[in-house]
């Protein structure tokens, strides 16, 4: 169907030119609240901030497996199919593109599907996304599961059935259904709607507005001549518009001219979009500060809504990854009991460098940091005799003598007398005088 048959919707009537222009602005307008998710996500700019803003923050941050150990501690594996995994998920994409995959789809629809199967030519195994408009149905669902999955193959005509068993599904809430979530974009069509209808009003504006948005008024009663207003209004577009454009007018005959419209600040342009903003980004959990609105904005709140944001913001989300992915990737992995997969979120609350250094150096009581450990910091090579610690002289450990209560002082010794004269507690003058 070409683009007349969908603005006519089959219909055969033949409107006016301004019917046309009506009808088909509102068409549009009815189209953007019924749009798919994904054109929203391309043609909406905050939409598109605000998921990307999420989904970029959780990819950037590291993943280990880690395993504990009998005496509490844990410690990092780096070996087995679990790591392997995490080091490249796929033969066409990294860890990292594959979490921005996950979260972008989860901030989108509120769910999102994970495809597990090993690849017996690489003995590994491979870890992929299937996106929402690949599945076609489910097979063997209950009130609580969905069941198999068949999608259809991108470019092919090919439909595949994906077991159960190597599905990981990952979704939010939904009032009335325990299999799935509700999209967020839904709650958020009206707005959309109203920033197009702003945006194309501002678009309007500056295509077929006037350029000093003003008209020019002569005194009534005044005689005017057909030729003469003619010559007025050629001489004034050739030496006001065009490559002229923008100098002051000069006028005739008692002319005045007058403004028209309304500056941005009247018609609150910059408070509609802000508004848009601060909504598409509560609907996400998210401070708009952290997204650029800085009306606000300080170097402390800053730095505190950094913390907050993998803590309030992005830690739910954090969570539900971590759960589902210990709960039921690692067990077809064939991991050992003990092992888990978690998000190192330390590198990303921790402070500066300085900042860390003065807490360290503050605890421990001295030096925290060896030669080739602060090397490696800055991908330096090691030295040898680099893996000692060294302690200054006047820095020490305190032992048992050093807290052990003083003596006690000795008894002042008594007073002697010395001949000719007396002692005191003060001097001996001759004669005994003090």
């Amino acid at each position: 169907m070409g683009f007349w048959d969908w603005l006519r919707g089959g219909s055969t009537y033949q409107a006016t030119p301004a019917d046309t222009t009506y009808n088909v602005v509102d068409r549009v307008t009815s189209d953007i609240l019924n749009q798919s998710v994904d054109q929203l996500w391309r043609r909406q700019p905050y939409l598109r901030t605000v998921v990307s803003f999420i989904a970029r923050n959780i990819a950037q941050i590291g993943m280990h497996v880690l395993e504990r150990e009998a005496d509490g501690g844990r410690r990092r594996v780096r070996d087995g199919a679990a790591a392997k995994l995490l080091q490249q998920p796929s033969p066409e994409s990294t860890w990292y593109e594959l979490v921005y995959d996950l979260v972008s789809t989860l901030a989108l629809y509120d769910d999102a599907v994970l495809w597990l199967r090993s690849n017996s030519e690489t003995e590994r195994f491979e870890l992929r996304l299937i996106r929402p408009n690949w599945i076609v149905g489910w097979e063997s669902p209950t009130a609580f599961s969905r069941g198999a999955c068949t999608v259809a193959i991108p470019g092919t005509k090919k439909i595949q059935k994906l077991p159960a068993d190597s599905l990981i599904t990952f979704h939010g809430w939904d009032p009335t259904d325990a299999r799935a979530g509700s999209s967020p974009v839904e709650a958020l069509r009206t707005i959309i709607a109203e920033q197009w209808e702003a945006n194309q009003f501002r678009l309007q504006m500056w295509k077929k507005g006037g350029r000093v948005g003003s008209y020019l008024t002569r005194p009534a009663g005044t005689d005017w001549k057909p030729e003469t207003r003619k010559r007025f209004i050629e001489e004034f577009r050739s030496q006001y518009t065009g490559p002229q454009g923008g100098g002051v007018p000069l006028l005739e005959d008692g002319m005045e001219m007058k403004r028209v419209g309304f500056a941005a600040k009247e018609e609150e342009f910059v408070d509609s979009a802000k508004l848009a903003l601060t909504t598409v980004a509560s609907v996400y959990h998210i401070n708009p500060t952290m997204l650029g609105l800085l009306d606000n904005a300080n170097y402390s709140n800053v730095r505190e809504f950094r913390r907050m944001l993998y803590g309030d913001s992005l830690g739910p989300i954090i969570r539900q990854i971590e759960d589902r992915l210990n709960a039921f990737l690692m067990p077809k992995l064939g991991a050992p009991e003990g092992q888990y997969i978690e998000f190192n979120l330390h590198e990303k609350l921790r402070g500066s460098f300085e900042e860390q250094a003065a807490v360290y150096q503050a605890g421990v009581g001295g030096p925290w940091m060896t030669v080739n450990e602060a090397r490696s910091r800055e991908n330096m090579p090691t030295i040898e005799g680099g893996d000692d610690l060294i302690r200054p002289l006047n820095v020490g450990t305190a032992t048992d003598s050093d807290t052990d209560e003083p003596d006690e002082p000795a008894e002042p010794a008594e007073p002697e007398e010395e001949a000719g004269g007396k002692s005191t507690d003060g001097l001996i003058l001759p004669g005994g005088e003090t």
